[in-house]
């Protein structure tokens, strides 16, 4: 029985050794690897960095003590924050759903007018605690 000769994944050479070998070398199996995940990769690291822009916009808007303000909707869109991204919600005790980024979060109990607050965190003792609904 003849065996179908075993190609490399990557560059397509014929390989020699091991019957379960599927790269001549590790440039050609880091190369296979990178394009096979660069679309997720680069997916993730977009969602990661809108993530991240939203939080320092957040932080930015509550710098020094303050634990929570009051902002038009349109005021924060036109500082780059993007509303389509976060990273969980939650519902406060008095039936307010915020939209979290990481350890801040918004909620619009007005249209049009947003209230920003910083979530309590284990390495923070702030404003409201957090627990997950």
């Amino acid at each position: 029985m003849k065996k179908k000769p075993h190609r490399c994944m990557s560059c397509k050479k014929h390989l020699t050794g091991r019957v379960d070998k599927k790269f001549c070398d590790d440039y050609c199996r880091s190369a296979f690897n990178n394009k096979k995940y660069i679309i997720e990769r680069g997916l993730i690291r977009r969602v990661n960095y809108l993530l991240l822009k939203n939080r320092r916009i957040l932080e930015a808007l509550l710098a020094g003590s303050t634990s929570s303000i009051s902002i038009m909707r349109n005021a924060l869109a036109s500082k780059g924050f993007q509303f389509g991204f976060c990273t969980h919600t939650w519902h406060a005790a008095d039936g307010m759903k915020y939209f979290c980024c990481y350890d801040h979060a918004y909620s619009e109990p007005q249209n049009e007018l947003l209230i920003i607050i910083r979530l309590h965190t284990k390495a923070t003792a702030t404003s409201i605690p957090y627990s997950e609904s």
